[in-house]
């Protein structure tokens, strides 16, 4: 009688030395600090970005709700957004800038030179021949807006020629029936180019206006020029764009 062969049955593997403590140790904080670097870094990096937010987000908001014209030049995207270019060396610089679901605008004002006057309108896309004396193209909204008093000249929204019944700086040249206890004034009337051209009246504000209209989506400036002093002209640009 024949016994069948069994097989020799599997070899138990091999016992593994135990861990020690020092290599325990060792792991336990290797794991530790691995867990720390996939957990820490995504959320520090989460929280740097909110803060940065949070405050980028005041910042616009304490911008948007300063009262009045800031003090400074608007920034360069600002500048080329609202196509508002300040001439280098320009003083007195100040903007503000409102925004609603509609429109957005930006209101600037500074002094600068004839010649800056005349680089300042070129680069707007006008020059000094579209300016219209006597007249001025901020609408009194935004004059309100803006803190802006335009004295002795009309405000509307489009670069034409004043017609009577406006306020205006006194003509030259002309004269009105003296009244009973005082000299006689000049009299009060529309303004001529000629007139604002030389100047006005003594004491008169002399001012000069354009508007300057693009194609949308590009925005449209209107600009009132202060020339009482030709060698130093004091710009007033309001650039109205829609979102």
């Amino acid at each position: 009688m024949t016994v069948p062969h069994q097989s020799t049955p599997p070899r138990a593997p091999q016992d593994k030395l135990p861990e020690d403590r020092r290599h325990m140790i060792r792991r336990r904080w290797l794991t530790a600090v691995i867990i720390v670097l996939l957990v820490g870094i995504p959320a520090g990096y989460l929280v740097i970005s909110a803060g940065q937010s949070r405050d980028s987000g005041r910042d616009k908001e304490r911008e948007s709700s300063a009262a009045g014209l800031q003090a400074n030049r608007p920034s360069q995207m600002k500048r080329r957004v609202f196509e508002v270019p300040i001439p280098a060396g320009a003083w007195d610089v100040a903007y503000y800038e409102t925004s609603n679901w509609k429109t957005s605008r930006l209101y600037v004002q500074f002094t600068t030179t004839a010649t800056g006057l005349d680089a300042f309108l070129a680069e707007s896309g006008t020059s000094r021949a579209q300016l219209v004396p006597g007249h001025v193209t901020v609408s009194e909204r935004d004059a309100d807006i803006a803190d802006w008093t335009f004295d002795d000249g009309p405000t509307g929204g489009t670069a034409t020629p004043p017609t009577g019944g406006a306020a205006t700086p006194a003509a030259v040249g002309t004269t009105a029936p003296a009244t009973v206890g005082t000299s006689a004034p000049a009299a009060v009337g529309p303004s001529t180019g000629a007139t604002e051209a030389s100047g006005g009246a003594t004491g008169a504000t002399v001012w000069a206006g354009t508007t300057v209209t693009r194609e949308e989506p590009r925005p449209d400036t209107d600009i009132t020029v202060d020339l009482t002093d030709p060698a130093f002209p004091r710009v007033y640009a309001v650039s109205t764009t829609s979102p």
